[in-house]
């Protein structure tokens, strides 16, 4: 009875030694659907990240213009309808109030640059610089 047993097993053991080539295939075309998927997923969200950094650089620029004509006692600034400089950074000293804006602004220099009208309106120039902000107001 031992010996039958033994001989059982190892008939057994030898025809289960592994996957076949069916099954292994099925199991990769279900992970290459699943990674597709959320490929798919992450494609569309990459880009949010940027826009938000992107809106929330303008807020700050606005907040600290704001500020600026605030504290200065200003109700017009002279208007800056161009991108500034080439190298993409923003150059604030074209505001004629005493202080320049650069003082109001904690990150400095901005990512994109800034064009202004003359009641202080800012607008961001998404070209970062190889482009003109269109003429005021915004």
């Amino acid at each position: 009875m031992r010996d039958h047993a033994k001989r059982l097993l190892k008939e057994t053991m030898r025809s289960q030694s592994g996957f076949t080539l069916v099954e292994l295939l099925v199991v990769v075309t279900i992970v290459v659907a699943l990674a597709a998927a959320s490929v798919v997923s992450v494609i569309q969200f990459a880009g949010k990240g940027e826009e938000g950094a992107s809106a929330a650089e303008l807020d700050t620029v606005q907040a600290a213009m704001d500020t600026m004509m605030a504290s200065t006692g200003s109700t017009t600034v002279t208007a800056n309808n161009l991108a500034t400089s080439g190298n993409y950074l923003s150059s604030f000293a074209a505001v004629p109030v005493e202080g320049a804006l650069v003082d109001y602004l904690r990150n400095n220099p901005t990512e994109y640059t800034y064009c202004w009208d003359t009641t202080g309106k800012v607008k961001q120039d998404a070209t970062k610089g190889t482009g003109a902000c269109p003429a005021g107001p915004y």
